[in-house]
Formats: C-alpha cells, structure tokens, sequence
C-alpha cells in the first residue's frame, strides 16, 4: 500500500515539473519571439495612437498545451494603459483563441489604438504575457518593443485669423451742385426768370459757401448745353452751341470776383446739338400715353432725322411732345464740383481724445487701422461701439481685438452683439474663433463654413483639419499663407522642406515655434545641422521649449548626442 501510495505521489510530481517545465521553458526562451511595431515609434493623430504589432513565435517553442495572454501597455512616469489583450493557444488547447503550432511555429497580427494623453509622450510600449499550462500560471518579464509617442500634430495653434470690417472712409469726398437754365424754342437769350429760380439761388449760395470755407475746395466747373431734338440738325447745332455761350458768360460774370472762375482751365464744356438720350429719359418718366410707341420708334431708327419723320406722323403725339418734353430739353446746366476736405490722420486721433463723438463711424473705424497697438485699437472700437451701436462693423472688430489679445468672454460677447445686427460671413469667421477658443469644435467647423468669401475662415479650417488629422486637406486650406499652422500643416503631410519655407516666410517667422518646426523638419531630413541650429534658436526665443524637446521622441535619435543636450539643459 505504501510503494502504491509513493508511485502515486512520484507520478504526480514528475507531471507536475513537466507541466511547469514547459511553460519555464517558453519563459527562459521569451527573447525568441520577433516582435515588430509599425510605426517604430508610435504617433498621435487627431488624438488618437493607433498600435501595430505583429508577433512571430520560432518552431518548436510554443508548447502543446500553453495558453498566453498578451497585453500591449503603454507606460509613462505617473501612470500606464493597458490595451486589448491578444489571446494564444497551443494546438492541443481546445478555445478560441489563435493557435500556434509546436513544430511550424506561428504568428499574430495586433491592431487597436487608444486615446492619446499629453502625459504619454515620453513613454513606451511594453507587452506583458501571461501563460498558463493547466493550473499553473507564470509571467514573462516584460518586452520593451517601442520608445515614445510622436505628437507633433499638437503643437498645432488653437487660434484663428480674426476678420476685420473695412472701413468706407474717404478723407477728401466729392459733392456736386446742379442749376439748370431753360431756354425758349431756338433760342439762346438768357430769361430773367430763369436767373431768378431758387435753384440758381441755391448755386449762388453753395459757391459763396465754398469760397469761405477752408474745408472745402473748388475742383472745376462744367458747363453743358442742349437742344432738344427737333428741328434739323444744323439749327439745333447752332442753338446749342449759342447756349453754351450764353451760360459761359453768365457764370464767368457772376462769380468773377472768385480767382477760381477767373481761370479758363476751370471750365470743362460739353455741347448736345440734339439731345436723344435726354428725350427718351423724359419720355419714359412722363405720363404720356403712347411712350412706349415714342421710346419703340427712336429705338428702331438709329438715323435721327428718320426718327423724327415717324414721330411728327403721330400728330396729336407730337404735339403732346412740344408741352411737355421739348421745353425741358431746351436747356444748360451748371455742374459745381467741389471736395470737400476731411479730417487728417491727426485731427482724428485728436478728436477721439476731446470729443469722440464728433467722429463718424467711417473716421472710428479708419482709426482702428491706423493705430497700432492692440490695446489702442481696443480703445477706439470699444468707444466706436458705444456711440454707434447700431454698427455691427463696431462690435465686430471690437471682438476681433479682443480674441486676439485672448479675452474670449469679451470677443463673444461683442460677436454676439454683432450677429444680432447683421449676421454675415465677417461675423460668422470670428464668432467660429471663439468657439474653437472654448474647445466646440463643432460649433466651430459650422460657423467656418458658413463664413463663405472670408479669407481667414480658411485658416480656421486649416486648424480644423490639422485636429481631424486631414493634412492635405489643411495644406490645400492655407495655399499660399505662410505661418507657423501652415508649415506644420506641411511637415504632417510629408513635405518637411515646404514646413521650413512656411515657418520662415510668415508674419510670427521670429516667433519660437517656428524656429522649433523647422528643427522637427531637419531631424526627420537627417540634416543635424539644421536641427540643432533652429533647436538652439528655438530654446533661446522660449526657454520652456528646453523641457519640452527633451521629451520630444521627434529627436529620440539625438537624445544622448552631446550637443543636444546641451542645448536643452
């Protein structure tokens, strides 16, 4: 019973040791599995890692009846993710799992990918395996296969393109004075009646005006004669140059005490011998019952005395004619042109500071560009508001100021006031910057597209399409601007030399960024010299970019390279 009892036990424990030493021996010999992960260092995109791996196990080294939990974990200083485990079996396993043959070998393919966290940039990616071979589990040590998470496509700048409302200002704006003089049928005397008229008082008056006022400049005088268009043509040649004469006269002996009008050059003269065109511009604002027959005839006949021939056939027309179109042809006019002098740059900014309210919305808005600050500018368009709130144009730029020097509560609440006057494609671009600003990308995106014809909604979207990791499509978005997004934009895309053109040609060209991208370009190109030398300018411009590179496994290769760290001490 006893030798019964120790066979027993003996069997056991040799069962035991041959079920342990297999799954011992798999662990001894972990470094003959191959791994590969493509990327060889992972990449973020539009906030996601994705991680491929595939695995190879040598022949004759997966047991018979082991079972494996692999789990890819990616783990940073302070924290660690563990990924969808992958599950492998031996071939005398009955489950579900993939099944690796003892003799052959075999192989597993891994794709999942995560959310990415800006802790884990300087991370890795280990698999930890657990096996199993009947009651017995064991765990291999851990396998380091990847360094870091590449997350270029974060440094990406949150902030839009505000879209300024123009101003229609006009520093010097032309101003006109009309007088008309009839004349009788054929004739060209001047009628005392017709000097007398309230609207050749009215001229007296604007001239004498414009001579006092040093706010005001004579630009010349034109002089313009008529005959209305019956009658032959040299008659009506004659009475409309005799006009021209008459009114010439009269003008130059009525303000001959103004030096202007002594000056022949002042004059500019037109003559119409037969005035068609004002003919067809009465009839057609007349009453007369057959005008549109009247306008029909003159347009069909191209030869004037043909039209007049079918005209003076419709009698009781014509005669009409003759009362009440003719007589308003017969005529000169006085055309005054004036310019009228405005403010000067100076003068506006002086009286915006004494007495704003004297500026017109056009002044306000033209002293928004002229000054040069943000803070002035948010001085002048927060005044401009006040006195002309019913302006969206007002409210608009306000908030364009005030977005770009990051008062996000501020530039809504003025966009806001803007749409709720005027919702337009202006509007629509800066109120899409604000809730980029707040992280509603969707509200974004919505608004730029509804921002048509906006040149800066395109760099909004160009964010956009950096964030949804849609480099071309953020490429194509900034064309031909050049910025620090506009080359990252490219660098994302492929295109590390056109990232450097960008980053060097932009208005933000000094700023550290920049000098950071084109350092990313000249790794990925190899080109060390270029790395460090826009590295070290970089660091020197914003000296948080030191601690920043050190973690940066875009330039992983140089990490124990002497002059990088250097640099980023």
């Amino acid at each position: 019973m006893k030798k019964t009892l120790l066979f027993i036990f003996a069997a056991a424990t040799i069962f035991s040791l041959n079920s342990c030493n297999g799954l011992k021996k798999m662990i001894q010999n972990a470094d003959d599995i191959n791994y590969s992960v493509n990327p060889e260092i992972l990449e973020m995109h539009a906030g996601k890692v994705a991680v491929n791996i595939n695995g190879n196990f040598p022949e004759k080294y997966f047991n018979k009846k082991v079972t494996a939990t692999i789990t890819p974990t990616i783990v940073w200083e302070g924290g660690e993710k563990a990924l969808t485990p992958v599950y492998v079996q031996g071939e005398k396993i009955q489950g579900n799992a993939k099944v690796i043959q003892y003799k052959a070998g075999g192989s597993f393919s891994y794709n999942d990918s995560f959310d990415y966290e800006p802790a884990m940039r300087r991370s890795h990616l280990e698999l930890r395996i657990s096996g199993s071979k009947g009651n017995k589990t064991a765990e291999f040590d851990p396998e380091f296969i990847a360094d870091g998470i590449i997350a270029t496509p974060e440094l990406v700048k949150m902030q839009g393109a505000s879209s300024v409302a123009k101003d229609k200002f006009i520093k010097d704006n032309p101003d006109v004075k009309i007088a008309t003089i009839n004349y009788d049928k054929n004739r060209a005397e001047l009628k005392n009646a017709e000097t007398k008229k309230d609207e050749v008082k009215e001229l007296k008056d604007f001239v004498n005006e414009v001579k006092d006022d040093d706010r005001k400049e004579f630009v010349n005088v034109e002089l313009l004669s008529y005959a209305s268009p019956e009658g032959t043509l040299e008659i009506n040649t004659k009475v409309s140059n005799d006009r021209s004469k008459t009114i010439d006269r009269y003008v130059k002996n009525e303000f001959k005490k103004i030096d202007e009008f002594k000056d022949n050059d002042f004059f500019k003269y037109l003559v119409t011998e037969e005035d068609w065109e004002g003919f067809k511009t009465t009839v057609q604002a007349s009453n007369l019952a057959d005008k549109d027959m009247i306008l029909r005839v003159v347009n069909m006949n191209s030869d004037p005395v043909q039209r007049e021939e079918e005209i003076r056939k419709m009698t009781a027309t014509f005669e009409e004619l003759e009362k009440l179109v003719h007589p308003l042809l017969r005529r000169s006019e006085v055309k005054v042109n004036i310019m009228l002098i405005g403010n000067t740059d100076e003068e506006i900014k002086e009286l915006f500071k004494t007495s704003p309210e004297e500026l017109t919305v056009e002044e306000f808005l033209y002293l928004g560009n002229l000054v040069t600050t943000d803070q002035e500018k948010l001085d002048v368009y927060t005044k401009a508001s006040e006195v002309y709130n019913k302006d969206w144009r007002c409210f608009n730029n306000l908030a364009a100021v005030q977005y770009r020097m990051k008062d996000y509560a501020g530039a809504k609440t003025s966009i806001e006031k803007a749409k709720a006057i005027d919702a337009n494609a202006t509007i629509f671009n800066n109120l899409a910057n604000v809730y980029l600003s707040e992280g509603n990308v969707v509200e974004a995106e919505k608004n730029y597209q509804s921002a048509t014809g906006v040149p800066e909604a395109s760099l909004g979207q160009g964010i956009l399409a950096i964030k949804n990791a849609q480099y071309k499509n953020a490429v194509d978005f900034y064309n031909s601007n050049n910025c620090f997004n506009a080359g990252l934009a490219k660098l994302l895309n492929g295109d590390a030399n056109g990232a450097i053109e960008a980053a060097s040609n932009g208005n933000d060209k000094e700023e550290a960024l920049n000098y950071y991208l084109k350092a990313i370009a000249g790794a990925r190109k190899g080109d060390t010299e270029l790395m460090y030398n826009n590295l070290r300018t970089a660091c020197t411009k914003d000296s948080k970019l030191k601690a920043f590179a050190n973690d940066d496994v875009e330039f992983i290769k140089y990490f124990e390279d002497d002059t990088f760290k250097s640099i980023v001490k």
